[in-house]
């Protein structure tokens, strides 16, 4: 074979069609095949061209890189779905058919005390039993809807001096301070004379509240009322209760959560 081609030329082995550079061939022929190169047709031997050779460089990297293009996307696949997986654990579904994300707080695997009624351990949507208007609707003043807007309410109206009204506010205090992130309190005290002065923008609340009288009739303090969101027949209401007196503590600490619970799970936030 005297086929002349330049230095670091590339051809294909007419036997076994393996790319190889042309200085090699003799050599390849010789122990690969046991053939002498001329025995071989100088017609057989293709000659790579640089367009050929670059084509076939190409497509192997162009297969090199859809390798590693399928092990990022299975990568990729399964980070998502562990991603995915966590925040279906993270998510939970209330009685109430929303769901929420876990808070990581006390919420999260609270079972409410009290629920929609009309009697004196229930959340009210009208006027309850011992009302003179139960069953009918209730038209809440507005500075309790605009409140619920953002968290549930509680007040309690009381005197300072007021010796069989102060445990009450006291109660109710106390508990703001564990709570108060949660719910929109407001402390209406019209003081005895001699105790102080009211503040400026509570006596129109504080008479006002009164309307939230549990039985209508005389009005006697401390007075206390708890508003909150609350699903009645898949419908979201303004629930609520309140008390003439004293509430015992753990009682007084149950509505408060509940009302926090159920604006959790009820409101837009």
């Amino acid at each position: 074979m005297s086929k002349k081609t330049e230095e670091g030329t590339w051809v294909i082995c007419p036997e076994c069609k393996n790319k190889l550079k042309q200085d090699h061939l003799l050599t390849h022929m010789k122990l690969v095949h046991n053939k002498k190169i001329e025995d071989v047709d100088e017609s057989s031997v293709k000659v790579l061209s640089k367009t050929e050779l670059k084509q076939k460089k190409v497509r192997h990297v162009s297969r090199g890189s859809i390798a590693i293009i399928i092990v990022i996307f299975a990568i990729v696949i399964g980070v998502a779905f562990f991603v995915f997986s966590g925040l279906l654990t993270n998510t939970s579904t209330n009685g109430n058919g929303n769901n929420k994300p876990n808070t990581g707080t006390w919420l999260d695997n609270y079972t409410p005390v009290y629920s929609i009624g009309t009697g004196s351990n229930d959340f009210w949507i009208d006027f309850p039993v011992g009302n003179p208007s139960v069953g009918q609707s209730v038209q809440h003043k507005i500075w309790i809807t605009d409140d619920l807007e953002e968290k549930s309410v509680i007040f309690v109206c009381h005197r300072t001096g007021c010796g069989p009204c102060t445990p009450q506010a006291d109660r109710v205090k106390a508990l703001i301070e564990a709570y108060g992130d949660d719910i929109v309190f407001y402390d209406l005290d019209s003081p005895f004379e001699g105790f102080g002065t009211i503040k400026e923008g509570i006596l129109e609340k504080y008479n006002q509240a009164f309307y939230y009288d549990p039985n209508g009739g005389d009005h006697y303090i401390a007075l206390t009322g708890i508003f909150t969101l609350i699903n009645d027949g898949g419908e979201v209401k303004t629930g609520w209760h309140s008390w003439e007196g004293n509430v015992d503590d753990t009682a007084m600490e149950n509505w408060i959560k509940d009302a926090i619970y159920y604006y959790h799970v009820n409101g837009d936030d």
